[in-house]
């Protein structure tokens, strides 16, 4: 085993640094007052993350670490105090015993490789959605998070809000009888039809390319392809529209319905154009696992770009409707989820609109009472400190099944129309060796991290 000694001249002496392997867990409990964290990303979601965190009293934010330092102005001119690194494993090394927690938005392919970092020193751990590019990742992190008993916590930052806690309630409750499917959609377009351009350009002096890639494949940089943004569309750093917006749009549905397992998932849309970027316009199929909740085993759809559930589904909302001023009322969410039941159907919308109980087509005029938003970040810091009983909204025992849920779609999508039988207790697919072979995709070399 390395030393952290041996592993830091390691990580300054060589372009590609030997991350550490086994490090002793030295877990900082739960302060009771000044809660430490870093930052890993300086701007985009992560500057959102920093400074919902630093909206939670007694949080001080120690470090960030970007691996583009031209991002990071916004942190040097707000928040003076905090040290910027370029390298994230510089930052655990030298800063491990001033944290007690981190904050981790940085591209899909590098949550795990951190979260796991983290862990392994005793940090509790935020990460954005989805929390891991792989549905073995997943599997590795709840287990270790509660085999050390770390609080964490997975950036659906709209699980906590009113309406979407309402529409869990509505749906525990039952509000429109067994649920017999579930439709849910989002007209983002995170993917390409196009193969990738070849660029001999540079990457920016500014952004250290080698820690961009990081457990990644090794590739040349493309201008305006992978970074600051447009990583999402390609395969092996993001996740497309489904893994972008899933974990978001999925949550109420699936936590409401008792977090039901996939039976099965097909992917109904176009395949990939090659094997760097997400096909457009997706639309997979699961088969779910019906609970007392639902109709038996029910069927769930996802729907992304220009796909729509049938015309059918969206009937059962009724006709066209105006408000008193003229305007069309939105009946369709356009991001968000239809749940049919037995009795009625429910409109669930990404955002702050409320949810909408549907009766025979009808927009039914029963009081619904709403769920009290919550701070999604200080559930997470109340949790560390032992402030509330139970463990943050999505914590990894929670977060992971609905995650792996999203990316047994991003599975299918990389091998359209083959029907994929899922078994979740032993987590692995049943007789598909190629859907087997995406669970798990080795790191790159030099960069593997002990447990993933």
């Amino acid at each position: 085993m390395t030393t952290r000694r041996h592993f830091f001249r390691t990580a300054t002496t060589t372009a590609i640094a030997a991350p550490w392997i086994g490090w002793k867990s030295t877990a900082s409990g739960a302060p009771s007052e000044n809660l430490r964290f870093a930052n890993f990303g300086a701007a985009g979601r992560a500057w959102g993350d920093l400074t919902e965190m630093l909206q939670v009293p007694n949080t001080t934010l120690v470090a960030v670490a970007d691996v583009d330092l031209g991002r990071c102005d916004k942190v040097r001119n707000e928040h003076p105090n905090a040290k910027i690194f370029q390298d994230w494993r510089e930052l655990l090394d030298k800063l491990q015993n001033e944290i007690d927690a981190v904050v981790i938005g940085t591209p899909d392919h590098m949550h795990a490789p951190i979260a796991m970092s983290a862990m392994q020193l005793g940090k509790h751990v935020y990460c954005e959605k989805p929390l891991t590019r792989t549905i073995s990742e997943g599997r590795a992190l709840r287990a270790f998070a509660g085999e050390h008993k770390l609080t964490t916590q997975m950036g659906i930052q709209v699980s906590s809000s009113s309406p979407n806690r309402t529409a869990v309630k509505l749906l525990r409750e039952g509000i429109v009888g067994k649920v017999k499917e579930v439709h849910s959609s989002c007209p983002k377009s995170w993917g390409s039809m196009d193969p990738l351009p070849v660029s001999d350009e540079a990457p920016p002096e500014t952004l250290n390319w080698d820690y961009w890639l990081g457990v990644g494949r090794e590739r040349k940089f493309v201008p305006r392809e992978f970074h600051p943004s447009n990583w999402r569309k390609r395969i092996g750093y993001g996740t497309g529209t489904l893994g972008d917006m899933g974990c978001h749009i999925y949550h109420p549905w699936f936590m409401g319905l008792g977090e039901p397992e996939t039976l099965s998932v097909v992917s109904l849309g176009p395949a990939p154009v090659d094997g760097d970027s997400w096909p457009l316009d997706g639309k997979i199929h699961h088969r779910m696992k019906g609970n007392a909740l639902t109709d038996g085993d029910f069927d769930f759809y996802w729907y992304d770009g220009v796909q729509r559930p049938p015309a059918e589904v969206l009937a059962l909302l009724g006709p066209e409707e105006k408000d008193s001023e003229g305007k069309i009322i939105q009946k369709v969410p356009s991001s968000g989820t239809i749940v049919v039941g037995s009795t009625g159907v429910l409109a669930i919308f990404h955002g702050s609109a409320m949810p909408v109980v549907y009766r025979n087509g009808k927009r039914s005029d029963e009081v619904i009472e709403a769920v009290e938003a919550e701070h999604h970040h200080k559930n997470f810091a109340d949790a560390i400190r032992g402030n509330i009983s139970k463990k943050p909204r999505a914590n990894f025992d929670y977060a992971v099944p609905m995650t792996e849920t999203v990316l047994l779609g991003t599975v299918a999508m990389r091998l359209p129309g083959e029907t994929l039988k899922w078994d979740a207790k032993a987590g692995k697919f049943v007789g598909s060796d190629a859907a087997n072979a995406l669970i798990h995709e080795s790191y790159r070399k030099g960069w593997e991290i002990k447990g993933l």
